[in-house]
């Protein structure tokens, strides 16, 4: 288990993230292109080149829950072309990955943001709605799972203040509260970058109480690697079924299913939310992306590809109630109106994404 460091920052915002065939071995289950970041512009990184697969042929996959399936394991896939391809650990891949990661165009993280964009404040919503009103203040603990730059635990902590300034069902202000936001990652490179992002956001104005982050490097899925080890994550603050809800975007994939989930039931209190997206298993059957280092070697590390229907089927064996199944498929207008850059349009007609919402039981 990677020893857990921690790094803590807390502003007061009265003041002022199976079957061999379904494998990749590459950490990134989707192309980039290299463009500039214009969310966080501070960060200026050298541009690599994105790698080039084949074009994918469309699918049809279902949202009802499919049999259970072996589990996975990792194996090569077939060479594409002549470039040397270096195969590494995950954790290296995103260490190395780091340093272009919100830079490099990657087509799937655009529309896991697009799609955030409204079903993170719904998602949101109902976190708050299930916690008692009479606590006060109340409490709220999220958890970033995989966090990586904290592309998504910057969203996390705007959509909060938001949430906690004003009564989601009513738009009126309520009594200050608490939020705690966590986020975890094994990659130390993305942590460092994380903890650059979200300090160098701007104080949230305003009197909606004391909104908290930190992150920490953890081994995020201790069973992965050990069946019969201890799922939580071992990290500053992280204690076992506590967490109101957590979110994790686009880490699924490279996680054995059993491990993933029972990470999920470790940290989630009785009752406690769980968001989850991932690369669509139509994508992943024919995607073998990664990125190209400065010695223009392909570096890759390890994928799973799973269908929504074992995705689901994990989480309702493992004891959560699903809630909701969203499904996205690559349209031309996301390339047509800059949402995504000029490699989507290989993927028009593919279904390239999906979400899972679950509430333990």
């Amino acid at each position: 288990m990677t020893h857990p460091t921690s790094v803590d920052k807390a502003f007061d915002t009265s003041l002022a993230e199976i079957d061999s065939s379904n494998v990749n071995t590459s950490f990134s289950s989707t192309d980039s292109d290299t463009i500039s970041d214009d969310l966080y512009p501070e960060y200026t990184y050298p541009a690599l080149h994105a790698t080039d697969e084949p074009a994918p042929t469309p699918q049809t996959q279902s949202q009802s829950t499919g049999p259970t399936l072996p589990p996975p394991q990792p194996t090569s896939p077939p060479l594409q072309n002549s470039q040397p391809i270096q195969h590494i650990s995950t954790q290296s891949a995103y260490d190395q990955w780091s340093t272009i990661y919100d830079t490099d165009g990657n087509m799937l993280q655009s529309i896991d943001d697009l799609e955030l964009a409204t079903l993170l404040p719904t998602f949101l919503t109902l976190v708050l709605s299930s916690i008692p009103i009479h606590i006060q203040p109340s409490t709220l603990s999220l958890i970033d799972l995989g966090c990586g730059t904290g592309r998504t635990t910057a969203k996390m902590l705007s959509y909060c203040y938001e949430f906690l300034a004003t009564d989601p069902s009513t738009g009126s202000s309520t009594s200050p509260a608490i939020a705690r936001i966590t986020g975890l990652d094994f990659s130390q490179g993305m942590l460092d970058v994380a903890v650059r992002k979200l300090s160098a956001l701007p104080a949230l104005p305003g009197n909606a109480g004391q909104l908290t982050w930190r992150v920490g490097q953890c081994d995020c899925f201790p069973t992965a690697t050990d069946p019969l080890a201890d799922p939580l994550p071992e990290s500053e603050g992280v204690e076992r079924e506590s967490a109101d809800a957590v979110v994790s975007t686009l880490v699924l994939e490279h996680v054995p299913l059993p491990a993933y989930f029972a990470t999920l039931r470790a940290l989630l209190r009785a009752g406690g939310y769980a968001l989850v997206t991932n690369m669509h298993g139509e994508m992943g059957q024919v995607s073998q992306a990664g990125f190209v280092n400065e010695q223009g070697v392909k570096v890759r590390g390890t994928s799973f590809v799973y269908s929504v229907e074992e995705a689901v089927g994990e989480a309702e064996r493992q004891g959560f109630e699903v809630l909701d199944v969203r499904e996205r498929g690559m349209e031309a207008e996301d390339v047509q109106e800059g949402k995504v850059g000029r490699r989507g349009l290989k993927w028009v007609g593919v279904k390239v994404w999906y979400a899972v919402m679950v509430r333990k039981m």
